[in-house]
């Protein structure tokens, strides 16, 4: 039917890349794909008393396909490097007690803490870095608002989200995702360990200039783009 439709919207450019790709494959067309993000930013979020030093923030439902987890493992692993590391967990969901099973049997729970549901829009410029542990993201509004409040983004190398708003080793790390699930961990605690020896000031200027091309401002004219 690709004949009949004027123009097609993707939320990330990979998607878009990839869709017209399909196109050119199988049907020999090159589509109009526009790239236009499916939430937006109001503004930018500075914070006002300074951030949190060695605090990492992850927020999502607390489901097995996020792999909080991995992340809880990862911090309990580099706290031997950062003495002050600590990770706030936001979100509610099925996996509670099984990361409340690790905290406790790990002796986290002074560093690692399940924070609950809360609104966000003033929280995460106070923490220093945003870690993610899921292995497929088709956007990822939470990826959106980090960069919004300037943090850099640890994740993994996986379509979509952490690509659209990672720039590798600029503003955080695109790690390469292994096989085992105990080296996926082992690879969340380097780039742990790697991003608190960067420039966070400049890892934070970074996520703040790819954060700007999600204000709402610039959402909005994407779409005149498209339908005018």
């Amino acid at each position: 039917m690709h004949k009949h439709i004027d123009f097609y919207v993707c939320a990330t450019q990979a998607q878009s890349y990839l869709l017209k790709a399909h196109f050119e494959k199988y049907y020999g067309v090159t589509p109009c794909v526009y790239t236009i993000p499916v939430g937006s930013l109001p503004e930018l979020k500075y914070p006002k008393d300074g951030r949190k030093p060695f605090s990492l923030i992850t927020a999502s439902r607390l489901a097995s396909e996020k792999h909080i987890d991995w992340i809880c493992k990862a911090v309990i692993q580099a706290k031997s490097k950062y003495p002050e590391l600590c990770l706030d967990i936001y979100g509610v969901g099925a996996e509670r007690t099984k990361l409340e099973t690790i905290i406790r049997d790990n002796n986290a729970s002074d560093y690692i803490h399940l924070m609950g549901q809360h609104d966000l829009s003033e929280v995460y410029q106070n923490y220093e870095a945003y870690i993610a542990g899921s292995t497929s993201e088709g956007f990822g509004l939470t990826l959106m608002e980090a960069v919004g409040g300037g943090l850099p983004i640890i994740g993994f190398d996986v379509r979509y989200g952490n690509p659209t708003f990672i720039r590798n080793g600029e503003n955080g790390y695109l790690i390469d995702l292994p096989e085992e699930d105990k080296d996926r961990v082992e690879a969340l605690r380097k780039g742990i360990v790697n991003l608190f020896k960067q420039d966070l000031e400049k890892c934070h200027s970074v996520s703040y200039e790819v954060a700007k091309d999600f204000l709402t401002c610039n959402v909005q004219e994407k779409w005149r783009e498209a339908v005018c």
